[in-house]
């Protein structure tokens, strides 16, 4: 029997054919990809009915920040943005609350897109540093505050402070489909889409117990001391300190890790940053729990310092910066701050901001050239 060959020629149809029906097929599929993020994101950021619980109104409404910004990003209109959590913002009625970004703005006449929220930390900035590396439209200046309660793991690792539902929308928001993803789509065999977008923007959950267990030490032995003599409100506020404040940073912790992310990314980006460290309560501190909570504030300062300094970024210590009487909020010990004190730390920041202009434009030491 002979095999007929059948001339190239006419087999070149039926290959363009095949080549055609794959292209179309592939083209549907990557649409149908498309619409799907799209109602994903807009999902995420609904609003929902009275009846669902709190937690999801307040995924919902970190998300439309998130989604806010992204399309402030697109249109161009983010020059300097301003990371920060609820320290921004005024706490009481009896004063304005003029918010530390709409200060800085009127002290340095710069444009400030702010994104603050209750307990953000760097667990959150990291993600918006992402977004704004995609961006093509990159602000120049972030201004990214550091609260060294963050630091505790009785304040971040928590449901509410850990923020993985908008942690996984910023995440979502930075990568956005395209032509390259059909293939891991289809491969995937995850054909709803929703269980697709979470696979690609989970993350695995590392545990830190025994890292906090070393870094609490000297915690729990203030904990288990508590000097005589003191209020029951006075232990109270004593207690808020020493778990506010006094887990020791090393170069392992993991949100130092998540700050160095940010530089990163930012620096890479193309994108000046300025972190600070926010003010504390050092003088209430201090009396409550004694020399060793200033002792370690500094010593936490200096470590987070240089490590953002080794990795190219600059950090303003701004930790001693207020006496006791700016702080709000004082049963809780946090770092809320009145009027004068959020415009304080205004003042700290233009002036910081002011000399890094004046430095870059500063012309070269004769013959600097040269050398």
């Amino acid at each position: 029997m002979r095999l007929v060959r059948i001339p190239s020629w006419r087999a070149f149809p039926v290959v363009l054919a095949i080549v055609l029906i794959v292209v179309v097929f592939a083209w549907q599929e990557y649409m149908g990809l498309r619409r799907s993020y799209k109602e994903i994101v807009a999902a995420g950021a609904t609003m929902p009915d009275a009846a669902a619980q709190q937690n999801v109104f307040l995924d919902a409404y970190h998300n439309a920040v998130a989604l806010e910004f992204r399309d402030a990003l697109r249109r161009g209109g983010v020059s300097v943005f301003y990371c920060n959590d609820s320290v921004m913002g005024g706490q009481g009625d009896a004063e304005p609350r003029d918010t530390i970004a709409e200060m800085l703005a009127r002290l340095t006449g710069l444009d400030i897109y702010p994104v603050s929220g209750a307990g953000y930390t760097a667990v959150l900035f990291r993600e918006y540093a992402a977004l704004v590396a995609k961006a093509q439209n990159k602000p120049r200046l972030a201004i990214i505050s550091i609260n060294l309660r963050g630091f505790s793991d009785d304040w971040l690792f928590t449901p509410r402070w850990e923020y993985a539902v908008t942690t996984a929308y910023l995440r979502l928001l930075a990568d956005p489909p395209s032509p390259a993803d059909l293939p891991s789509w289809i491969v995937s065999g995850q054909w709803d889409p929703a269980a697709y977008w979470q696979r690609r923007t989970a993350r695995p959950d590392p545990s830190y117990d025994a890292l906090f267990e070393k870094l609490n030490a000297g915690r729990e032995a203030l904990l288990a001391a508590p000097p005589p003599g003191l209020s029951p409100e006075e232990l109270d506020r004593r207690r808020h300190f020493i778990e506010n404040y006094m887990t020791h940073v090393t170069p392992e912790h993991p949100m130092l890790g998540y700050l160095l992310d940010t530089a990163r990314r930012l620096e890479r980006a193309g994108v000046t940053v300025l972190f600070y460290l926010t003010p504390i309560d050092i003088e209430g501190g201090r009396r409550l729990v004694g020399e060793a909570l200033p002792a370690n504030v500094a010593a936490n300062g200096r470590v987070i310092v240089e490590a953002l300094a080794r990795a190219g970024a600059s950090c303003l210590d701004l930790t001693t910066l207020l006496p006791e009487e700016r702080f709000v909020d004082r049963e809780y010990a946090c770092e809320h701050l009145d009027l004068a004190g959020r415009r304080r730390v205004a003042e700290a920041l233009a002036g910081a901001l002011q000399s890094r202009d004046a430095a870059a434009t500063r012309p070269a030491p004769r013959g600097a050239a040269a050398k």
